[in-house]
Protein backbone atom coordinates (compact mmCIF):
# COMPACT_ATOMS: atom_id res chain seq x y z
CA UNK A 1 0.00 0.00 0.00
CA UNK A 2 2.54 2.45 0.42
CA UNK A 3 4.75 1.75 -2.65
CA UNK A 4 1.43 2.10 -4.38
CA UNK A 5 0.75 5.59 -2.36
CA UNK A 6 3.98 6.83 -3.07
CA UNK A 7 3.74 5.80 -6.54
CA UNK A 8 0.28 8.15 -6.49
CA UNK A 9 2.04 10.85 -5.48
CA UNK A 10 4.98 11.10 -7.27
CA UNK A 11 2.99 10.38 -10.56
CA UNK A 12 0.46 13.11 -9.36
CA UNK A 13 3.50 15.93 -8.93
CA UNK A 14 5.46 14.89 -12.49
CA UNK A 15 1.71 15.24 -13.95
CA UNK A 16 1.25 18.23 -12.31
CA UNK A 17 3.94 20.44 -12.99
CA UNK A 18 6.05 18.84 -15.59
CA UNK A 19 3.27 18.23 -17.85
CA UNK A 20 1.55 22.29 -17.83
CA UNK A 21 5.45 23.16 -17.95
CA UNK A 22 6.01 21.17 -20.70
CA UNK A 23 2.78 22.20 -22.65
CA UNK A 24 3.64 25.99 -21.85
CA UNK A 25 7.20 25.42 -23.32
CA UNK A 26 6.15 24.42 -26.73
CA UNK A 27 3.61 26.73 -26.78
CA UNK A 28 6.14 29.47 -25.70
CA UNK A 29 8.66 27.68 -28.08
CA UNK A 30 6.03 28.24 -31.35
CA UNK A 31 4.78 31.77 -30.58
CA UNK A 32 8.62 32.74 -30.06
CA UNK A 33 9.49 31.56 -33.61
CA UNK A 34 6.89 33.50 -35.28
CA UNK A 35 7.40 36.84 -33.41
CA UNK A 36 11.08 36.25 -34.10
CA UNK A 37 10.09 35.93 -37.72
CA UNK A 38 7.85 38.86 -37.69
CA UNK A 39 10.59 41.11 -35.98
CA UNK A 40 13.25 39.77 -38.41
CA UNK A 41 10.80 40.34 -41.49
CA UNK A 42 10.47 44.25 -39.92
CA UNK A 43 14.05 44.42 -39.54
CA UNK A 44 15.10 43.39 -42.79
CA UNK A 45 13.00 45.41 -45.07
CA UNK A 46 14.24 48.88 -42.87
CA UNK A 47 18.05 47.40 -43.11
CA UNK A 48 17.15 47.41 -46.62
CA UNK A 49 16.07 50.52 -47.60
CA UNK A 50 18.46 52.06 -45.13
CA UNK A 51 21.49 50.28 -46.85
CA UNK A 52 20.44 51.31 -50.40
CA UNK A 53 20.54 54.85 -49.45
CA UNK A 54 23.31 54.74 -47.93
CA UNK A 55 25.44 52.93 -50.36
CA UNK A 56 24.45 55.04 -53.27
CA UNK A 57 27.23 57.57 -53.03
CA UNK A 58 30.29 54.44 -53.03
CA UNK A 59 28.33 52.61 -56.30
CA UNK A 60 27.68 56.12 -58.11
CA UNK A 61 31.76 56.77 -57.24
CA UNK A 62 32.34 53.44 -58.16
CA UNK A 63 34.20 52.72 -54.70
CA UNK A 64 33.98 49.66 -53.11
CA UNK A 65 36.89 50.59 -50.30
CA UNK A 66 34.22 53.36 -49.42
CA UNK A 67 31.41 50.56 -49.48
CA UNK A 68 32.68 48.03 -47.43
CA UNK A 69 33.16 49.44 -43.97
CA UNK A 70 29.14 50.33 -44.17
CA UNK A 71 28.61 46.59 -44.99
CA UNK A 72 30.86 45.19 -42.48
CA UNK A 73 29.26 47.41 -39.85
CA UNK A 74 25.69 46.08 -40.40
CA UNK A 75 27.30 42.37 -39.33
CA UNK A 76 27.48 43.18 -35.99
CA UNK A 77 24.69 42.44 -35.58
CA UNK A 78 24.63 38.13 -35.82
CA UNK A 79 21.31 38.13 -37.43
CA UNK A 80 22.75 38.99 -40.57
CA UNK A 81 23.80 36.24 -42.71
CA UNK A 82 24.43 37.79 -46.53
CA UNK A 83 24.21 41.70 -48.36
CA UNK A 84 24.87 41.60 -52.08
CA UNK A 85 25.16 44.72 -54.00
CA UNK A 86 24.59 44.23 -57.87
CA UNK A 87 25.23 46.50 -60.84
CA UNK A 88 22.82 46.03 -63.57
CA UNK A 89 25.60 46.54 -66.25
CA UNK A 90 27.86 44.22 -64.42
CA UNK A 91 27.43 40.29 -64.01
CA UNK A 92 29.91 40.28 -60.89
CA UNK A 93 28.95 41.75 -57.77
CA UNK A 94 29.82 45.05 -56.88
CA UNK A 95 30.24 43.72 -53.08
CA UNK A 96 29.13 40.33 -51.54
CA UNK A 97 29.63 39.80 -47.72
CA UNK A 98 28.68 36.48 -46.20
CA UNK A 99 28.56 34.49 -43.03
CA UNK A 100 28.71 31.00 -42.59
CA UNK A 101 25.46 29.52 -41.87
CA UNK A 102 24.68 25.92 -40.05
CA UNK A 103 22.58 23.57 -41.99
CA UNK A 104 18.79 23.63 -40.49
CA UNK A 105 18.22 27.18 -40.72
CA UNK A 106 17.22 28.07 -44.10
CA UNK A 107 13.68 27.87 -42.94
CA UNK A 108 14.44 30.32 -40.78
CA UNK A 109 16.37 32.61 -42.78
CA UNK A 110 14.42 35.99 -44.84
CA UNK A 111 15.77 37.58 -47.78
CA UNK A 112 14.89 41.17 -49.10
CA UNK A 113 16.35 43.34 -52.12
CA UNK A 114 16.08 47.27 -52.74
CA UNK A 115 17.17 49.43 -55.40
CA UNK A 116 19.72 51.84 -54.84
CA UNK A 117 18.68 55.29 -56.61
CA UNK A 118 20.74 57.76 -57.53
CA UNK A 119 19.22 60.96 -59.47
CA UNK A 120 16.30 59.35 -59.90
CA UNK A 121 17.23 56.51 -61.19
CA UNK A 122 18.44 52.80 -60.16
CA UNK A 123 22.24 52.55 -60.05
CA UNK A 124 22.34 49.17 -58.24
CA UNK A 125 20.21 46.97 -56.50
CA UNK A 126 21.32 45.34 -52.73
CA UNK A 127 19.73 42.21 -51.43
CA UNK A 128 19.97 41.48 -47.54
CA UNK A 129 19.19 37.86 -45.87
CA UNK A 130 18.63 37.88 -42.26
CA UNK A 131 17.92 34.46 -39.80
CA UNK A 132 15.83 34.46 -36.90
CA UNK A 133 18.07 31.34 -35.78
CA UNK A 134 20.02 33.35 -33.23
CA UNK A 135 17.20 34.89 -31.37
CA UNK A 136 15.41 31.46 -30.97
CA UNK A 137 18.49 29.97 -30.07
CA UNK A 138 18.79 32.91 -27.27
CA UNK A 139 15.07 31.62 -26.27
CA UNK A 140 15.89 28.04 -26.29
CA UNK A 141 17.89 28.80 -23.79
CA UNK A 142 15.89 30.52 -21.46
CA UNK A 143 13.75 27.20 -21.96
CA UNK A 144 16.42 24.97 -20.83
CA UNK A 145 17.01 27.30 -17.62
CA UNK A 146 13.70 27.63 -17.01
CA UNK A 147 13.42 23.52 -17.54
CA UNK A 148 16.40 22.96 -14.57
CA UNK A 149 14.39 25.60 -12.67
CA UNK A 150 11.03 23.54 -12.83
CA UNK A 151 13.27 20.11 -12.13
CA UNK A 152 15.02 21.36 -9.37
CA UNK A 153 12.07 23.07 -7.95
CA UNK A 154 9.90 19.76 -8.44
CA UNK A 155 12.65 17.32 -7.06
CA UNK A 156 12.36 19.09 -3.85
CA UNK A 157 8.99 19.21 -3.29
CA UNK A 158 8.46 15.50 -4.47
CA UNK A 159 11.43 14.91 -1.49
CA UNK A 160 9.43 17.50 1.30
CA UNK A 161 6.13 15.80 0.41
CA UNK A 162 7.25 12.26 0.76
CA UNK A 163 9.01 13.18 4.12
CA UNK A 164 5.91 14.62 5.44
CA UNK A 165 4.09 11.91 3.94
CA UNK A 166 6.25 9.25 5.57
CA UNK A 167 6.18 10.64 8.88
CA UNK A 168 2.11 11.57 9.27
CA UNK A 169 0.65 9.03 6.20
CA UNK A 170 2.24 6.00 6.08
CA UNK A 171 3.78 4.87 9.58
CA UNK A 172 0.18 5.96 11.05
CA UNK A 173 -1.53 3.56 8.59
CA UNK A 174 1.44 0.67 8.81
CA UNK A 175 0.15 0.97 12.42
CA UNK A 176 -3.47 1.01 11.47
CA UNK A 177 -2.74 -2.19 9.18
CA UNK A 178 -1.60 -4.21 11.64
CA UNK A 179 -4.39 -3.27 13.98
CA UNK A 180 -6.77 -4.06 12.09
CA UNK A 181 -5.28 -7.48 10.92
CA UNK A 182 -5.12 -8.53 14.89
CA UNK A 183 -8.82 -7.94 14.49
CA UNK A 184 -9.26 -9.73 11.55
CA UNK A 185 -7.59 -12.48 13.17
CA UNK A 186 -9.47 -12.39 16.73
CA UNK A 187 -6.56 -10.74 18.82
CA UNK A 188 -9.15 -8.29 20.44
CA UNK A 189 -6.66 -8.09 24.02
CA UNK A 190 -4.31 -5.82 22.22
CA UNK A 191 -5.53 -2.04 22.88
CA UNK A 192 -5.00 0.45 19.56
CA UNK A 193 -3.21 3.47 20.38
CA UNK A 194 -2.46 6.89 17.83
CA UNK A 195 -1.03 9.81 18.96
CA UNK A 196 -1.78 12.89 16.93
CA UNK A 197 -5.34 14.66 16.83
CA UNK A 198 -5.48 14.84 12.78
CA UNK A 199 -7.76 12.31 10.38
CA UNK A 200 -5.68 8.80 11.05
CA UNK A 201 -5.09 9.25 14.46
CA UNK A 202 -9.35 9.58 14.46
CA UNK A 203 -10.24 6.46 12.29
CA UNK A 204 -7.66 4.99 14.93
CA UNK A 205 -10.27 5.89 17.69
CA UNK A 206 -12.78 4.67 15.73
CA UNK A 207 -11.15 1.23 15.73
CA UNK A 208 -10.14 0.93 18.96
CA UNK A 209 -13.87 1.83 19.76
CA UNK A 210 -14.91 -0.77 17.43
CA UNK A 211 -12.29 -3.39 19.25
CA UNK A 212 -14.11 -2.75 22.63
CA UNK A 213 -17.79 -3.10 20.98
CA UNK A 214 -16.20 -6.73 19.57
CA UNK A 215 -15.41 -7.32 23.04
CA UNK A 216 -18.66 -6.74 24.47
CA UNK A 217 -20.67 -8.49 21.39
CA UNK A 218 -18.69 -11.74 22.08
CA UNK A 219 -19.00 -11.70 25.44
CA UNK A 220 -23.01 -10.72 24.88
CA UNK A 221 -23.20 -13.96 22.48
CA UNK A 222 -20.91 -16.57 24.58
CA UNK A 223 -23.77 -15.38 27.42
CA UNK A 224 -27.02 -16.54 25.19
CA UNK A 225 -24.77 -19.53 23.16
CA UNK A 226 -26.70 -21.73 25.67
CA UNK A 227 -30.19 -20.27 25.25
CA UNK A 228 -30.06 -20.37 21.52
CA UNK A 229 -29.09 -23.88 21.44
CA UNK A 230 -32.24 -24.63 22.84
CA UNK A 231 -34.06 -22.02 20.91
CA UNK A 232 -32.73 -23.79 17.87
CA UNK A 233 -33.95 -26.90 18.82
CA UNK A 234 -37.43 -25.75 19.58
CA UNK A 235 -37.78 -24.07 16.36
CA UNK A 236 -36.40 -27.25 14.45
CA UNK A 237 -39.24 -29.29 16.23
CA UNK A 238 -41.68 -26.32 15.18
CA UNK A 239 -40.66 -26.28 11.36
CA UNK A 240 -40.36 -30.46 11.32
CA UNK A 241 -44.34 -30.27 12.31
CA UNK A 242 -44.67 -27.55 9.65
CA UNK A 243 -43.20 -29.53 7.42
CA UNK A 244 -45.21 -32.52 7.91
CA UNK A 245 -48.61 -30.16 7.63
CA UNK A 246 -47.85 -28.97 4.57
CA UNK A 247 -46.57 -32.08 3.06
CA UNK A 248 -50.28 -33.66 3.94
CA UNK A 249 -51.49 -30.25 2.81
CA UNK A 250 -50.05 -30.63 -0.51
CA UNK A 251 -50.67 -34.56 -0.80
CA UNK A 252 -54.60 -33.36 -0.63
CA UNK A 253 -53.99 -30.53 -3.36
CA UNK A 254 -52.36 -32.76 -5.52
CA UNK A 255 -55.49 -35.46 -4.97
CA UNK A 256 -58.11 -33.05 -5.38
CA UNK A 257 -56.06 -31.54 -8.50
CA UNK A 258 -56.12 -34.83 -10.33
CA UNK A 259 -59.68 -35.27 -9.38
CA UNK A 260 -60.30 -32.09 -11.03
CA UNK A 261 -58.51 -33.10 -13.58
CA UNK A 262 -60.30 -36.36 -14.18
CA UNK A 263 -63.37 -34.35 -14.19
CA UNK A 264 -62.62 -32.90 -16.93
CA UNK A 265 -61.62 -35.32 -19.06
CA UNK A 266 -65.29 -36.74 -18.18
CA UNK A 267 -66.89 -32.98 -18.87
CA UNK A 268 -64.82 -33.65 -22.35
CA UNK A 269 -66.43 -37.04 -23.16
CA UNK A 270 -70.02 -36.07 -21.85
CA UNK A 271 -69.68 -33.09 -24.87
CA UNK A 272 -68.65 -35.69 -26.91
CA UNK A 273 -71.93 -38.20 -26.14
CA UNK A 274 -73.95 -34.88 -26.16
CA UNK A 275 -72.52 -33.83 -29.57
CA UNK A 276 -73.33 -37.77 -31.03
CA UNK A 277 -76.77 -37.70 -29.43
CA UNK A 278 -77.58 -34.88 -31.56
CA UNK A 279 -75.88 -36.31 -34.49
CA UNK A 280 -77.63 -39.67 -34.59
CA UNK A 281 -81.12 -38.19 -33.98
CA UNK A 282 -81.29 -36.89 -37.28
CA UNK A 283 -80.36 -40.73 -39.06
CA UNK A 284 -82.78 -42.23 -36.23
CA UNK A 285 -85.16 -40.01 -36.75
CA UNK A 286 -85.55 -40.46 -41.12
CA UNK A 287 -85.26 -43.85 -40.48
CA UNK A 288 -88.26 -44.20 -37.85
CA UNK A 289 -89.91 -41.71 -40.67
CA UNK A 290 -89.78 -43.87 -43.49
CA UNK A 291 -90.51 -47.22 -41.57
CA UNK A 292 -93.67 -45.50 -40.06
CA UNK A 293 -94.30 -44.61 -43.43
CA UNK A 294 -93.72 -48.39 -44.99
CA UNK A 295 -95.28 -49.78 -42.02
CA UNK A 296 -98.84 -48.51 -43.15
CA UNK A 297 -99.05 -48.68 -46.88
CA UNK A 298 -97.65 -52.60 -45.91
CA UNK A 299 -100.96 -52.34 -43.56
CA UNK A 300 -103.12 -51.45 -46.58
CA UNK A 301 -101.94 -53.63 -48.62
CA UNK A 302 -102.84 -56.27 -46.02
CA UNK A 303 -106.44 -55.14 -45.51
CA UNK A 304 -107.14 -55.25 -49.03
CA UNK A 305 -105.50 -58.58 -48.86
CA UNK A 306 -107.74 -59.75 -45.89
CA UNK A 307 -111.14 -58.28 -47.80
CA UNK A 308 -110.55 -59.97 -51.09
CA UNK A 309 -110.32 -56.49 -52.18
CA UNK A 310 -108.98 -56.67 -56.28
CA UNK A 311 -105.55 -55.25 -56.59
CA UNK A 312 -104.22 -53.81 -59.44
CA UNK A 313 -100.74 -54.60 -61.13
CA UNK A 314 -100.19 -50.54 -60.68
CA UNK A 315 -100.63 -50.74 -57.11
CA UNK A 316 -97.96 -53.40 -56.22
CA UNK A 317 -95.93 -52.04 -58.79
CA UNK A 318 -95.93 -48.71 -56.70
CA UNK A 319 -95.48 -50.73 -53.36
CA UNK A 320 -92.46 -52.36 -54.35
CA UNK A 321 -91.39 -48.95 -55.68
CA UNK A 322 -91.73 -46.87 -52.30
CA UNK A 323 -90.12 -49.75 -50.56
CA UNK A 324 -87.35 -49.67 -52.78
CA UNK A 325 -87.31 -46.39 -52.01
CA UNK A 326 -87.37 -46.66 -48.34
CA UNK A 327 -85.45 -49.44 -48.02
CA UNK A 328 -82.23 -46.78 -49.55
CA UNK A 329 -83.46 -44.29 -47.44
CA UNK A 330 -83.28 -46.79 -44.21
CA UNK A 331 -79.65 -48.12 -45.11
CA UNK A 332 -78.01 -44.51 -45.84
CA UNK A 333 -79.34 -43.17 -42.31
CA UNK A 334 -78.52 -46.90 -40.29
CA UNK A 335 -74.97 -46.27 -42.20
CA UNK A 336 -74.72 -43.09 -40.89
CA UNK A 337 -75.71 -44.02 -37.44
CA UNK A 338 -72.95 -46.95 -37.35
CA UNK A 339 -70.35 -44.88 -38.48
CA UNK A 340 -71.30 -42.07 -36.10
CA UNK A 341 -71.29 -45.04 -33.41
CA UNK A 342 -67.85 -46.67 -34.48
CA UNK A 343 -66.29 -43.04 -34.75
CA UNK A 344 -67.20 -42.00 -30.81
CA UNK A 345 -66.74 -45.89 -29.64
CA UNK A 346 -62.90 -44.90 -31.04
CA UNK A 347 -62.42 -41.41 -29.46
CA UNK A 348 -64.23 -42.73 -26.33
CA UNK A 349 -61.50 -45.69 -26.20
CA UNK A 350 -59.16 -43.24 -27.05
CA UNK A 351 -59.89 -40.77 -24.51
CA UNK A 352 -60.80 -42.91 -21.33
CA UNK A 353 -58.11 -45.60 -22.33
CA UNK A 354 -55.24 -43.29 -23.52
CA UNK A 355 -53.65 -45.84 -24.90
CA UNK A 356 -50.89 -45.94 -27.80
CA UNK A 357 -51.29 -46.86 -31.18
CA UNK A 358 -50.47 -45.64 -35.21
CA UNK A 359 -53.00 -43.35 -36.67
CA UNK A 360 -52.70 -40.79 -39.17
CA UNK A 361 -53.13 -37.14 -37.82
CA UNK A 362 -55.62 -36.16 -40.33
CA UNK A 363 -57.85 -38.96 -39.81
CA UNK A 364 -58.07 -38.43 -35.92
CA UNK A 365 -58.54 -35.03 -36.78
CA UNK A 366 -61.59 -35.51 -38.46
CA UNK A 367 -62.54 -38.08 -36.39
CA UNK A 368 -63.02 -35.56 -33.44
CA UNK A 369 -64.31 -32.81 -35.70
CA UNK A 370 -67.44 -35.16 -36.51
CA UNK A 371 -67.61 -34.99 -32.27
CA UNK A 372 -67.23 -31.56 -31.97
CA UNK A 373 -68.85 -30.23 -35.07
CA UNK A 374 -72.61 -30.27 -33.53
CA UNK A 375 -71.87 -27.75 -30.67
CA UNK A 376 -71.10 -24.95 -33.72
CA UNK A 377 -74.27 -26.38 -35.92
CA UNK A 378 -76.59 -23.69 -34.65
CA UNK A 379 -74.24 -20.96 -34.05
CA UNK A 380 -72.96 -18.42 -36.47
CA UNK A 381 -69.64 -19.65 -36.44
CA UNK A 382 -67.72 -21.60 -39.39
CA UNK A 383 -65.33 -24.70 -39.23
CA UNK A 384 -62.49 -24.75 -41.91
CA UNK A 385 -60.15 -27.70 -42.12
CA UNK A 386 -56.63 -27.72 -44.30
CA UNK A 387 -55.15 -31.46 -43.49
CA UNK A 388 -52.26 -32.66 -45.01
CA UNK A 389 -52.68 -36.40 -45.78
CA UNK A 390 -50.33 -38.85 -45.14
CA UNK A 391 -49.18 -37.59 -41.29
CA UNK A 392 -48.74 -41.29 -40.10
CA UNK A 393 -47.79 -41.37 -35.99
CA UNK A 394 -46.91 -43.17 -33.30
CA UNK A 395 -48.40 -41.70 -30.20
CA UNK A 396 -51.81 -41.19 -27.94
CA UNK A 397 -54.84 -40.59 -29.79
CA UNK A 398 -56.86 -39.93 -26.72
CA UNK A 399 -54.92 -37.43 -25.56
CA UNK A 400 -54.88 -35.73 -29.00
CA UNK A 401 -58.29 -35.65 -29.40
CA UNK A 402 -58.50 -34.21 -26.05
CA UNK A 403 -56.35 -31.60 -26.65
CA UNK A 404 -58.21 -30.42 -29.58
CA UNK A 405 -61.79 -30.60 -28.31
CA UNK A 406 -60.76 -28.69 -25.56
CA UNK A 407 -59.01 -26.16 -27.91
CA UNK A 408 -62.17 -25.85 -29.85
CA UNK A 409 -64.72 -25.46 -26.96
CA UNK A 410 -62.19 -22.90 -25.34
CA UNK A 411 -62.89 -20.93 -28.55
CA UNK A 412 -66.24 -21.11 -28.91
CA UNK A 413 -66.80 -19.87 -25.73
CA UNK A 414 -64.09 -17.77 -25.33
CA UNK A 415 -62.68 -16.61 -28.75
CA UNK A 416 -66.22 -15.90 -29.87
CA UNK A 417 -68.01 -14.64 -26.44
CA UNK A 418 -70.47 -12.04 -27.75
CA UNK A 419 -69.30 -11.82 -31.69
CA UNK A 420 -72.20 -12.82 -34.65
CA UNK A 421 -69.95 -14.15 -37.14
CA UNK A 422 -66.25 -16.17 -36.68
CA UNK A 423 -64.25 -18.65 -38.70
CA UNK A 424 -62.04 -21.45 -36.94
CA UNK A 425 -59.41 -23.05 -38.83
CA UNK A 426 -57.73 -26.28 -38.15
CA UNK A 427 -54.73 -27.10 -40.02
CA UNK A 428 -51.97 -29.58 -39.46
CA UNK A 429 -48.44 -30.17 -41.86
CA UNK A 430 -45.57 -31.81 -41.56
CA UNK A 431 -42.32 -29.95 -40.34
CA UNK A 432 -39.86 -32.50 -41.02
CA UNK A 433 -39.65 -36.63 -41.45
CA UNK A 434 -39.77 -36.32 -37.23
CA UNK A 435 -42.29 -34.00 -36.15
CA UNK A 436 -45.59 -32.48 -37.16
CA UNK A 437 -47.59 -29.15 -36.38
CA UNK A 438 -51.00 -28.86 -35.72
CA UNK A 439 -52.80 -25.30 -35.44
CA UNK A 440 -56.52 -24.31 -34.46
CA UNK A 441 -57.07 -20.42 -35.04
CA UNK A 442 -59.84 -18.64 -34.63
CA UNK A 443 -60.73 -14.97 -35.68
CA UNK A 444 -62.34 -14.14 -32.65
CA UNK A 445 -61.67 -11.32 -29.87
CA UNK A 446 -58.06 -12.11 -28.99
CA UNK A 447 -56.31 -11.71 -25.47
CA UNK A 448 -54.30 -9.41 -23.99
CA UNK A 449 -50.77 -10.10 -23.02
CA UNK A 450 -51.36 -10.57 -19.21
CA UNK A 451 -53.83 -13.12 -19.94
CA UNK A 452 -51.93 -14.90 -22.67
CA UNK A 453 -49.07 -15.61 -19.73
CA UNK A 454 -51.39 -16.80 -17.71
CA UNK A 455 -53.15 -19.12 -19.98
CA UNK A 456 -51.80 -22.54 -18.94
CA UNK A 457 -51.88 -21.86 -15.35
CA UNK A 458 -54.41 -24.24 -13.58
CA UNK A 459 -57.77 -22.63 -12.27
CA UNK A 460 -56.83 -19.61 -14.12
CA UNK A 461 -60.40 -18.58 -15.98
CA UNK A 462 -61.59 -15.55 -17.90
CA UNK A 463 -64.99 -16.86 -16.95
CA UNK A 464 -64.94 -17.37 -13.10
CA UNK A 465 -68.62 -17.74 -11.72
CA UNK A 466 -69.92 -18.77 -15.25
CA UNK A 467 -68.81 -22.44 -15.46
CA UNK A 468 -65.38 -21.96 -16.45
CA UNK A 469 -63.12 -24.17 -14.56
CA UNK A 470 -60.31 -23.18 -15.51
CA UNK A 471 -58.79 -26.42 -15.67
CA UNK A 472 -59.21 -26.98 -19.59
CA UNK A 473 -55.80 -25.09 -21.07
CA UNK A 474 -54.03 -26.26 -17.95
CA UNK A 475 -54.74 -29.55 -18.76
CA UNK A 476 -53.91 -29.46 -22.98
CA UNK A 477 -50.28 -27.78 -21.86
CA UNK A 478 -49.65 -30.87 -19.70
CA UNK A 479 -50.88 -33.25 -22.70
CA UNK A 480 -49.08 -31.28 -25.12
CA UNK A 481 -45.91 -31.25 -23.17
CA UNK A 482 -45.93 -34.86 -20.72
CA UNK A 483 -48.12 -37.17 -23.45
CA UNK A 484 -47.52 -36.46 -26.56
CA UNK A 485 -43.26 -34.69 -25.88
CA UNK A 486 -44.20 -31.19 -27.88
CA UNK A 487 -44.49 -27.64 -27.22
CA UNK A 488 -47.59 -25.13 -27.36
CA UNK A 489 -47.11 -21.74 -28.34
CA UNK A 490 -50.28 -19.38 -28.49
CA UNK A 491 -49.92 -16.41 -30.67
CA UNK A 492 -52.82 -13.63 -29.80
CA UNK A 493 -53.33 -10.15 -29.47
CA UNK A 494 -56.55 -8.03 -28.55
CA UNK A 495 -59.08 -7.97 -31.60
CA UNK A 496 -57.20 -10.02 -33.68
CA UNK A 497 -57.97 -13.63 -33.02
CA UNK A 498 -55.95 -16.62 -31.15
CA UNK A 499 -53.98 -19.22 -32.96
CA UNK A 500 -52.62 -22.43 -31.16
CA UNK A 501 -49.93 -23.85 -32.82
CA UNK A 502 -48.91 -27.56 -31.46
CA UNK A 503 -45.32 -29.09 -32.52
CA UNK A 504 -44.87 -32.67 -31.77
CA UNK A 505 -42.60 -35.76 -32.53
CA UNK A 506 -44.61 -38.21 -35.35
CA UNK A 507 -43.34 -40.81 -32.48
CA UNK A 508 -44.30 -39.81 -28.80
CA UNK A 509 -41.52 -40.07 -26.05
CA UNK A 510 -41.67 -43.26 -24.10
CA UNK A 511 -43.83 -42.90 -21.08
CA UNK A 512 -42.97 -43.47 -17.62
CA UNK A 513 -44.99 -46.64 -17.01
CA UNK A 514 -44.58 -47.91 -20.69
CA UNK A 515 -40.88 -48.03 -19.63
CA UNK A 516 -42.26 -49.90 -16.39
CA UNK A 517 -44.19 -52.66 -17.91
CA UNK A 518 -41.40 -53.16 -20.81
CA UNK A 519 -38.69 -54.11 -17.82
CA UNK A 520 -41.23 -56.47 -16.22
Amino acid sequence: MRSSLRFAVVLALLLGLLLPTTLVLLFDLQKTRRVALEDVKRDLNRSAEVMALSLAEPVWQVSPDLAEPMIKAQFDDPRFVSVVVREPSTPVPFQEHRRAQPAGEQDLTLEASHPVIRDGRQIATVTVQMSAAPLLAEKQADMVRTLWRSGATLTFSLVLILIVMQSRVLKPMTRLTQAAEALAAGELDKPLRLGGSDEIARVGLAMERMRQSLLHAFESLRQHASTLEDQVKQRTLELTHSNEDLRQALGHLRTAQHELVESEKLASLGRLVAGVAHELNTPLGNSLTVVSSLEDRFRRMEDMLANNTPMRRSVLEELVRDARRGQDILQRNVQKAADLVREFKQVAIDQTSDLRRDFDLAKVVEDVLVMVEPSFKHTPYKLQIDLSPDILMNSYPGSLGQVLTNLMINALVHGFDGRDHGVLTLQCRRLSPGEAELTVTDDGGGMDEAVRRRIFDPFFTTKLGTGGSGLGMHIVHNLVTHVLGGQIEVISSPGQGSSMVIRMPCIAPQRATEATDSTL
